[in-house]
């Protein structure tokens, strides 16, 4: 081979390697295009993916179980499907295919089985939480009967307690099926409670702590509501030593 034929090899090569780098660099640009159009609902998908796992830990007697419908499982396979379409249309026309509509239906398909998944695992999470309060919830009305009554008072407080944390963990999904067998247990714990508490003191008993529970008594009660009856609960109870009698003052 002479001296101009191996330089004219040369140059052929060394044209044919900028080609191919060039047709690479072009290749990443556009995956990488690809990949940040996706991205942000692939995250979205595989979480969703997750909590559904999580949610068939959910009991028995659970409301709703986790198991999709039969239009959500027919949007998967439409997705599958307008997935296949734009690869094949990518493979064919390379860049070409960032501007097909086949990129925007794939696309479009993902977020509609997105919303149907969002839907579904709040549902499914919304029912169980909903019977699980239900099944330890004491009405506001007879829990404030509870308030500032010695010795229950320190079960209103308890309960109080347990349900606030019991409605925070309601409020998001679950990570894990601790999460779950966590809120059972506080639901356990709040039944336990309210079997300690005491809803039927005498209606004297009850006056008495109602007024002297009251904003703008400052814990004080008139001597006429020391009934008959009232000073015998204080006694059986062991509460007579915490209060006094004062003269009111003109």
């Amino acid at each position: 081979m002479s001296p101009l034929e191996h330089q004219i090899q040369s140059l052929r090569s060394e044209q044919q390697l900028r080609q191919s780098s060039e047709q690479s660099h072009e290749a990443i640009k556009d995956c990488k295009f690809i990949h940040a159009r996706f991205q942000d609902i692939a995250n979205s998908l595989k979480a969703k993916k997750h909590v559904t796992e999580v949610l068939k830990a959910l009991p028995q007697d659970a409301p709703e179980a986790m198991q999709l419908s039969a239009e959500t499982q027919q949007q998967c396979n439409k997705a599958i499907t307008t997935l296949n379409v734009f690869a094949a249309v990518w493979q064919q026309k390379k860049s070409a295919a960032l501007q097909d509509d086949a990129l925007d239906n794939a696309h479009a398909v993902l977020e509609d089985l997105d919303s149907q998944l969002e839907k579904k695992v709040w549902s499914c999470w919304k029912a169980w939480t909903t019977q699980l309060d239900n099944s330890c919830r004491v009405e506001q009305v007879l829990l404030d009967t509870q308030r500032g009554i010695p010795g229950v008072d320190q079960f209103y407080t308890e309960y109080v307690a347990l349900r606030a944390k019991l409605m925070a963990g309601t409020k998001i999904l679950p990570e894990n099926v601790w999460v779950i067998q966590d809120l059972a247990k506080l639901a356990e714990n709040m039944r336990q409670v309210h079997e300690q508490m005491v809803f039927d003191l005498p209606v004297d008993v009850s006056n008495f702590f109602k007024y002297l529970n009251q904003s703008g008594n400052r814990a004080q009660a008139p001597l006429s509501m020391l009934t008959l009856e009232t000073l015998q609960w204080l006694m059986e109870n062991e509460q007579l030593g915490q209060y006094t009698v004062n003269r009111k003052l003109y």
